[in-house]
């Protein structure tokens, strides 16, 4: 049994050593007019596209974020008072430079929430800037207007704004149906100014606040300038170049402008703690002040002895450490009040100044730093976000340490206050030593003196305070501001045409694959080997002549070029010396048979071989009348009994080829089957054999009737035909079944009717080795039925087969 391995079905595997490019552009050029039909189609959308999209302009800064724990910029005077800051984290900053409470305030101060629109005929144009300005009185109540176009009229010479046909007054603020709103005009020269008013192709668009702010979220961009750098590079892209460097530099104020009232908060908080002291203060000190007055002019006592006075001394020294400890353990109070309370849901200065211990301090510059961390990240995130939670974590573990901290740094001072108070009762005992009423005086002027001291102390911590919010700058410094670039971002359109012309070529690539694939017929050589083992001889392309002979002495075509190497193949399959006898079938009628042997037998005899051509085809012959020839008598005659052999055979000499004789079927019969299997057909063989050097057997399609198998058994070689998007797919495991069942000897496949491949028949290459082609649908059939009327007239003609 012959081997049934087969071949790779992978064109390009098995056509490697030829070049990719040339293999892709003989498989796609013939549908050259399909690439240009989806490449013109796709470049026009993006023309559309281009022209229809609104272009978008990009501008890009640069800021800076200082390190404000380097002591530079007056930013350690909140160390200097015991509370620590730290420097800013890039990538905190990221978040807050596209957090929605950062720029909602952008949305409220830069005024976009009205814009002037020019209505086009593809798209809309930005006005900006606008010729008139819209202040709103309350931005977070406006109406957002949507996409529905607000038409205005501006009467410059009434002073008066149309708005949907309803006059406002300008420069006033009037109520309007998406606002209140103060229109003022910006300057003449945006519109013409046909009748001082505005065509009516102009129109407002007004967005509420957060529309707005989700605008900016969605076109700025914020990214670190390098791996541990504190530069950020920041860009925003909008419908106007001026417009995007405006709304830039706007965010980048606004973000500076907050980071300076969070470094002020936290001092604001301190200067009220502050006031609130020195109120109380004030009033016990004026009191004790008046006592002491009150008490001099009655006792007529001006001053002190010098006993007295080293007594005072003494103890205004003590009074004076007993009260800074008072002060500190009040500041502990409020601390831990605050941490008590606080349930980390806002973040708000810590009112820490004047706390001496400088861990304390630290953890409480900790604690205000990440509740602020936290605030800007529940603008951008959920309750149950990740970061969030990991944030909430970290406090709650920062919180037991924090009044830990607190309570060792009270039981310190209280030590320190039980140590002073000793301290204390031993001057009260020296104290009773004065005489009474100076002693009595020396217990006013204490109280005046540790009043004194306490207003003295809150005034400076005041002042340090006052100081350090007048000097506060921002966390940042502007290296780069907003600059725009005149080319739009968006739309490209050397990219919009090139992704349209690789759209297109795409589009055509798979109409092409698509209708190949799903083609029923067989339209390469591919398809063929991808089924079965049965070797292709040859390839024979399409004639479009219509001849029936195709090639002649002399005549050097493509079609008689593949002819004679086809010849020359029958020696590589056995044809030769005894074995001589060729059977030519195919699947289905209309696949060449008749066409290829009456040229493969022309082909032959122009050698000087002499060949015999049997129109064995009894249900359907062809041959002879393609060549003209009388059918009767023929084969089925003279297996039939009706005719010799010598009436049968018909020499080709009106074609020139004397050595080409053709037998003829002759009239069909009713049981061409069972004629074959009468005895005569082997004594026709026999005596061929002996007379012809070649003898050619046009059979029925296999696929169809079992004439050909009973041929088979007299023939040395078979050439079965499969044609060119004819030929359907599923008649090639047919072929496999005989090929590996060896029910037809030695079959050897010829590829015919190879068509030019396109979609017009423009293109090159005829489907030769795997893969070029492309299908057509064709009907198929063959019409081997017997009728009565067949039947009929056949055994009419037997009764004059003499005659004939």
């Amino acid at each position: 049994m012959k081997s049934t391995e087969k071949r790779s079905n992978d064109p390009f595997e098995q056509t490697s050593s030829k070049n990719a490019l040339n293999i892709l552009a003989f498989r796609y050029l013939p549908f050259w007019p399909i690439f240009v039909i989806t490449i013109v189609i796709s470049v026009t959308i993006g023309y559309f596209y281009i022209n229809y999209q609104t272009p978008l302009y990009e501008a890009g800064a640069t800021i800076l974020l200082k390190d404000e724990r380097s002591g530079t910029d007056g930013a350690s005077i909140l160390e200097a008072m015991g509370v620590s800051s730290s420097a800013k984290i890039v990538e905190n900053e990221l978040v807050v430079l596209k957090s929605r409470t950062l720029l909602d305030q952008v949305a409220r101060e830069t005024k976009y929430y009205v814009q002037v629109y020019n209505k086009g005929t593809l798209r809309d144009a930005l006005i900006y800037p606008a010729p008139v300005t819209f202040t709103a009185m309350n931005p977070d109540l406006l109406v957002n207007s949507g996409n529905i176009p607000v038409s205005f009229e501006l009467l410059s010479s009434k002073h008066v704004l149309l708005i949907d046909g309803k006059p406002y007054p300008m420069d006033r603020w009037v109520q309007t149906p998406y606002g209140t709103f103060k229109i003022e005009s910006s300057g003449p020269g945006i519109f013409p100014e046909p009748g001082n008013k505005f065509p009516g192709e102009y129109y407002l668009q007004v967005r509420s606040v957060k529309a707005v702010s989700r605008g900016l979220m969605a076109s700025i961009a914020v990214a670190p300038a390098g791996r541990q750098s504190s530069l950020i590079n920041i860009k925003l892209a909008d419908d106007s170049p001026r417009r995007a460097e405006d709304k830039l530099n706007s965010v980048i104020a606004v973000y500076n402008k907050v980071g300076v009232f969070d470094k002020n908060e936290m001092v604001a908080n301190t200067l009220t703690f502050l006031d609130e002291r020195l109120k109380i203060v004030a009033k016990e000190l004026a009191a004790v002040e008046n006592d002491l007055q009150t008490y001099r002019m009655r006792e007529g006592i001006i001053n002190l002895s010098a006993e007295g006075a080293s007594v005072l001394s003494s103890v205004e020294k003590t009074d004076q450490k007993r009260s800074d400890l008072e002060i500190q353990l009040l500041l502990l109070d409020q601390v831990e009040q605050y941490i008590v309370k606080k349930g980390s849901k806002v973040a708000s200065a810590v009112p820490a100044s004047g706390i001496a211990d400088p861990m304390l301090g630290e953890l409480i510059g900790k604690m205000y730093n990440l509740e602020k961390q936290l605030a800007g990240m529940l603008q951008i995130s959920g309750e149950n976000a990740p970061a969030v939670r990991a944030v909430r974590e970290e406090l709650e573990k920062l919180k037991p340490s924090l009044l830990e901290n607190i309570n060792s740094t009270r039981q310190a001072l209280l030590l320190r206050q039980r140590s002073y108070n000793k301290e204390n009762a031993k001057n009260e005992g020296l104290m009773r030593t004065v005489p009474q009423k100076e002693r009595e005086l020396l217990e006013i002027s204490r109280q005046q003196g540790i009043k004194n001291d306490i207003y003295t102390f809150l005034l400076q911590k005041k002042e340090e305070a006052s100081l350090s919010k007048a000097s506060a700058v921002a966390g940042s410094r502007i290296v780069n501001y907003a600059e725009g670039n005149g080319t739009p971002v968006k739309p490209v359109p050397v990219t919009i045409y090139l992704m349209a012309l690789t759209v297109g070529v795409i589009a055509g690539v798979i109409f092409v694959l698509l209708r190949e694939q799903y083609n029923q017929e067989v339209l390469f050589r591919a398809d063929i080997e991808k089924i079965t083992g049965a070797p292709v001889l040859a390839e024979i392309m399409n004639d479009e002549s219509g001849e029936t002979l195709v090639i002649r002495d002399g005549k050097r075509t493509i079609i008689a070029e593949q002819l004679r190497a086809l010849r020359t193949s029958l020696n590589y399959v056995g044809i030769q010396g005894d074995k001589k006898v060729i059977l030519v079938t195919s699947s289905i009628s209309g696949e060449g048979k008749s066409f290829m042997g009456i040229n493969l037998a022309v082909s032959i005899a122009l050698t000087g071989k002499k060949i015999a051509l049997l129109e064995f085809d009894l249900r359907k012959p062809k041959v002879s009348k393609m060549l003209n020839l009388k059918r009767e008598p023929g084969i089925s005659n003279y297996m039939a009994g009706l005719a010799n052999y010598e009436e049968i055979a018909i020499p080709m000499v009106s074609l020139n080829v004397p050595d080409l004789v053709v037998f003829p079927a002759g009239a069909i019969p009713p049981n061409p089957t069972e004629l074959m299997l009468n005895g005569r057909l082997e004594m026709l063989i026999e005596k061929l054999r002996d007379e012809f050097d070649f003898i050619l057997i046009d059979s029925p399609p296999i696929g169809l009737v079992t004439d050909a198998k009973i041929l088979n058994a007299h023939s040395d070689a078979t050439l079965y035909m499969v044609r060119h998007k004819y030929t359907p797919k599923n008649y090639l495991k047919l072929i496999e079944q005989l090929y590996v069942n060896q029910e037809l000897k030695n079959i050897n496949i010829i590829f015919n009717g190879l068509k030019a491949r396109g979609v017009f028949g423009i293109g090159q290459g005829y489907g030769y080795g795997y893969g070029y082609g492309y299908g057509y649908g064709y009907g198929y059939g063959y019409g081997y039925t017997s009728g009565d009327k067949e039947k009929k007239s056949f055994f009419k003609r037997k009764s004059k087969s003499s005659q004939d």
